[in-house]
């Protein structure tokens, strides 16, 4: 998971979200392949290759291939299937019914539950991996019983279960590494045990906490462990009153208080902040836990500081009811599912609604919340970044709440679900999460997420329903967080009354496959949908199927049934018509056919101006008009302007950038568009959050685009983003990079527009230089050194576009002001490793200086060196890897000829010899790549060895500089001195700064410099690709003097 990679923000969580959805869309080979509708996202496509991982307690291990074909890859030894099957079989049917024409997992997940209720047996039907015979293979699993129709309350097969798997998460010897990792599966096997309400399984608990760090500092800052972390310790303490947790639970408050972006959300872990990687850098499946660690420190007695959770209350509380809650600091997601992340908002508020006082808006907004996770179904375990583990997790812990809300449809959810917990389950107790593609088959893993599932109804926890305990704090929190009445609309669980007018309620697939949604398509050409069912659906409890009925309304061309939605009493279907309108596209929120001006009518614009003018009105309803204005005809927008500013100073940026998106509506008349200009400027200015202003930036840059620098609004905007540069906000401190972006992001805007302003703009950030941090003033300067592997962009890149005169004048900025800034922070902070400074430093010496820099170390030249080389292929069928793999590097038993290879002595006078780069395939990204100067072989991985002579240690700095598509092993006279994992898509020479205790293995005389590594294979080819070489290089710090 611990992946550094920042993308632009429209790219990030867009595109990623998109190819991850695409499994949502019916295509038309689904529907010849399958008997039955479309129910579950996870049913595999005919023509893709998907993961299975177990076949439940089986312990078969499958894979589907395309064409839906199921073959084993293994089994578990120890399991009911040990021995039973080969590697590449294919099981066409199970118990006499054939899987054609069937979801495999759902198949296969019911096979397990009547097997486990009656006889054990599970007969599979078997092809040899050639082809050429047929049999049928008994596997016989353990009789547990039927799910009692209270399942799992009450039901022996529920406790049998939760029986085994407590037993396996309470054994070190089964589930020990993952305790000393102190990450998720961990604390998650925490909560699980905490939650059976058996004793006995406490002091499993407390002694993982005890061997946390006595010195509490040393717990760390990753957002992902400390929010889950925090849970389960703070869920022990309330159980146990045991203090000596407490300083752990004060540790991950302190730090939330310390580490907070945005003042609402935290970042994946660490101090700094990405702002343009998703929305403001934020990461909300990982921060959602921290806001529940700090209510449940309120609540433990621990110094929580209010700023801080207020601030992330309301942030987080606001998404309930208004689309999922998203990855990061921007509008609600248009999914129905939110990879949990809705579930985790409903265990926050379960929570806070524990607190004193007037609760009803945390109890409504976790009702709405539970109600969505129980009725996301149709994309159960399907998400972005862990392929859906959050969801799986999330939807275990908090469906239960609907067993006192609504049990009828909790019973209904967990009915339809049997086949997935059963798969789930793994042999030997532990648990898994079925249709769950990452980590798939490590065993144990997140699993015990799962299992709550099982324990939740006990409401043994405080997150899944426990009443306060003994140990509990009285504390309070505000009845009002954010909106007016008319918002609390928002979190309603039922449908509207005229729902029903259509007919009966539906299973939530059905809407959800006959409308589409942000990141799938409908199954149908909505033409082809009963008008009936789009106005049936306006009216229903979710929020995403309200908006997708009434953008098909708008597909359709049934504007006026969208106009007779602005004025229905309910704020839900108001807003719903508003989303038809402008084909709202969630966070992106225009979509690609919204209505056009000659389409506003009379009576539009009036139910728009009685929204704007109605103190009581929902802010969302008010954002949706706001929004929708933007595409009236000028004269409507110019009459309701003075409704639409004071809407450009709200508190939320939700409205700040509705109101900024309707004025920007005037830009389709020139006269009223130059008098609204300096608003908008001011806006953008006084704009902090990342998102809007990304988007008002848009705008403004689109103008000057269109109108040229040199138009009365070309002036206006280029003056005014000058402004920008100068007075926006930076924030002191740890938060200063959220400022900073935005103020760069401004700098670059007019140094593309214009690329003249740079001197001006470079002195501008000059008088504002202690308000940056060290990495924004380099990301600013943009050398190209400073981020071999991206393409950097600011002032440095600008220099050769700027005339004779003004390009000295940048030079002489860039060498007296920013480089000895630079060098007095590079002292200053003992930053002599920080890659980026330092190169920056050196780049801009060399405008001056033609000092020397980085440079190899010893002879020869890296480029005539000979090295030897050797490539090879795993050994056992145990260290073998699917070609489809992306992350391949790992550890194999190498060939007994190569054992001790990294030695100084080792004799390679047999293996190839030849220059670097050695490689094989072409590693390309765009028009960047290197040439092989060897051939690497038909081996998987490659050891290679070279040698060079050295005078003398004396540089202050080394570094690694290496070309390698993927992860890799280096050795320096027979030491290990570097290990990187994952992968490159980029190729490039990375460096990376060596440390005295790498250096420390560097002599003088000869030295022996080795790699490990391995090839990528292409995606659809197969065709391996792979291409390695290293050097070291030296700095003397007196070149940058």
């Amino acid at each position: 998971m611990r992946t550094r990679c920042v993308r632009r923000l429209a790219l990030a969580l867009g595109g990623a979200l998109l190819a991850m959805s695409l499994g949502d869309s019916v295509r038309a080979e689904d529907g010849e392949y399958y008997a039955t509708e479309q129910i579950y996202s996870s049913r595999p496509d005919p023509n893709r290759e998907v993961p299975f991982g177990h076949i439940g307690v089986t312990g078969v291990m499958v894979r589907i291939y395309p064409g839906v074909t199921v073959k084993v890859e293994s089994t578990v030894p120890g399991s009911p299937a040990d021995g039973r099957f080969r590697k590449g079989e294919t099981i066409t049917g199970i118990n006499g019914v054939a899987l054609k024409g069937l979801n495999p997992f759902v198949a296969l997940g019911n096979a397990l539950t009547k097997a486990e209720a009656t006889d054990g047996r599970m007969i599979f039907d078997v092809v040899s991996a050639d082809g050429k015979a047929r049999r049928q293979e008994a596997v016989r699993i353990p009789v547990l019983g039927a799910y009692s129709k209270t399942w799992p309350l009450h039901c022996a097969k529920s406790k049998r279960i939760i029986e085994h798997a407590a037993e396996f998460y309470a054994d070190r010897g089964k589930f020990g590494a993952r305790y000393d990792e102190r990450g998720i599966p961990a604390a998650l096997a925490c909560l699980f045990l905490l939650s059976t309400g058996d004793d006995k399984y406490l002091p499993p608990v407390k002694a993982y906490f005890a061997s946390f760090p006595k010195d509490v500092a040393r717990i760390g800052d990753h957002t992902w462990n400390n929010g889950y972390n925090g849970i389960a310790c703070g869920e022990y303490y309330l159980r146990t009153g045991d203090p000596s947790v407490l300083p752990i639970l004060q540790y991950y408050c302190d730090d939330a208080k310390r580490r907070q972006k945005w003042g609402c959300g935290w970042v994946h872990w660490g101090t700094g902040v990405s702002p343009g990687y998703v929305a403001g850098g934020l990461m909300n499946p990982a921060g959602a836990q921290l806001l529940t660690t700090l209510l449940l420190g309120k609540e433990c007695g621990v110094n929580v500081d209010d700023a801080t959770l207020l601030g992330a209350l309301r942030f987080f509380w606001r998404f309930a009811g208004r689309g999922t809650v998203p990855y990061g600091d921007h509008r609600g997601e248009g999914g129905l599912g939110s990879n949990g992340k809705d579930g985790m908002i409903a265990a926050a508020m379960q929570i806070a609604a524990g607190s004193q006082g007037d609760v009803a808006i945390y109890e409504e907004a976790r009702q709405y919340l539970g109600m969505s996770m129980l009725n996301s179904y149709p994309v159960l375990v399907m998400g972005h970044g862990d392929d859906g583990r959050g969801d799986g997790i999330w939807r275990s812990i908090v469906t239960s709440y609907m067993l006192r809300d609504r049990p009828a449809q909790y019973r209904e959810a967990m009915d339809r679900l049997t086949w997935w917990h059963d798969l789930s389950r793994e042999p030997g107790g532990s648990i898994g999460i079925a249709t769950l593609a990452w980590e798939n088959g490590v065993v144990g893993s997140s699993g015990p997420g799962i299992g709550l599932s099982y324990t939740a109804p006990l409401r043994t926890l405080r997150i899944t329903g426990a009443p306060r305990t003994k140990h509990s704090h009285d504390y309070t929190l505000p009845a009002h967080l954010w909106g007016t009445k008319a918002d609390r609309a928002f979190l309603s669980i039922d449908h509207n009354p005229k729902y029903y007018n259509y007919g009966p309620d539906e299973p939530t697939h059905i809407p959800f496959w006959a409308l589409g949604g942000a990141y799938h398509r409908p199954k149908a050409p909505l033409d082809k949908l009963p008008r009936a069912a789009m106005l049936k659906n306006v009216y229903h409890r979710n929020y995403m199927i309200r908006a997708q009925a009434a953008k098909a309304l708008r597909a359709v061309g049934a504007l006026n049934e969208l106009e007779t939605l602005l004025r229905d009493p309910d704020p839900r279907v108001r807003r719903a018509g508003l989303d038809g309108l402008i084909d709202y596209n969630y966070w992106f929120v225009y979509g690609r056919d919204p209505i056009v001006p000659e389409q506003f009518s009379p009576a539009m614009l009036d139910a728009i101006r009685k929204m704007l003018s109605d103190p009581e009105e929902s802010w969302w309803v008010v954002d949706g008009a706001l929004l929708a204005l933007k595409l009236a005809p000028t004269k409507g927008i110019e009459a309701l302007k003075p409704l639409i500013l004071p809407w450009t100073k709200h508190s939320d940026w939700w409205l700040r950038e509705s109101s900024f998106l309707a004025l920007s509506g005037l830009e389709k008349d020139a006269a009223l568009y130059l008098e609204i200009l300096p608003t908008l400027l001011k806006v953008l200015a006084d704009e902090y959050h990342t998102q809007p202003r990304s988007r008002m930036l848009g705008h403004l840059e689109g103008v000057l685009k269109s109108k040229k620098e040199t138009s009365p609004e070309g002036k206006l905007i280029v003056a005014g983003l000058r402004d920008a540069v100068r007075t926006s906000e930076i924030k002191p401190g740890l938060r200063s990079p959220e400022g900073a972006y935005n103020v760069a992001q401004v700098a670059n805007a007019c140094l593309q527009n214009d690329p003249t302003l740079a001197v001006t703009l470079a002195r501008m950030f000059q008088q504002r230089f202690d308000l940056f941090a060290t990495g924004d003033l380099v990301r600013f300067v943009a050398t190209p050194n400073s981020n071999p592997e991206g393409k950097p962009y600011g002032l440095y890149t600008v220099l050769e576009k700027l005339p004779p005169e003004q390009r000295e004048q940048l030079t002489d900025v860039l060498f007296t002001a920013y480089r000895p800034e630079l060098m007095k922070r590079m002292d200053a902070e003992d930053a002599t490793k920080d890659q980026p400074l330092v190169d920056t430093i050196i780049d801009l010496t060399k405008l001056r200086k033609p000092v020397a820099g980085w440079r190899p170390i010893g002879t020869p030249k890296p480029e005539e060196r000979i090295w030897r080389f050797t490539s090879f292929d795993p050994q056992t069928e145990e260290d073998r890897l699917p070609p489809r793999e992306k992350k391949r590097f790992r550890n194999v038993r190498l060939p007994k000829e190569l054992e001790g290879w990294y030695k100084a002595d080792y004799d390679d006078s047999r293996w190839q010899k030849g220059r670097a780069p050695v490689g094989i395939g072409v590693f390309k990204r765009g028009q960047v790549s290197f040439k092989n100067s060897s051939d690497w072989g038909k081996g998987e991985f490659l050891v290679m060895r070279t040698t060079f002579e050295l005078d003398a240690v004396d540089c202050d700095s080394y570094r690694l500089s290496i070309l390698a598509r993927q992860g890799f092993d280096v050795y320096l006279n027979g030491q290990k001195i570097e290990t990187y994992i994952w992968w490159k898509d980029q190729p490039h020479y990375r460096p990376i700064v060596l440390d005295a205790g790498q250096v420390r293995h560097l002599k003088k005389g000869t030295n022996v410099l080795a790699a490990y590594g391995n090839v990528e294979y292409e995606g659809k080819s197969h065709e391996p690709v792979g291409q390695m070489d290293l050097f070291i290089e030296g700095l003397r710090m007196s070149d940058l003097k």
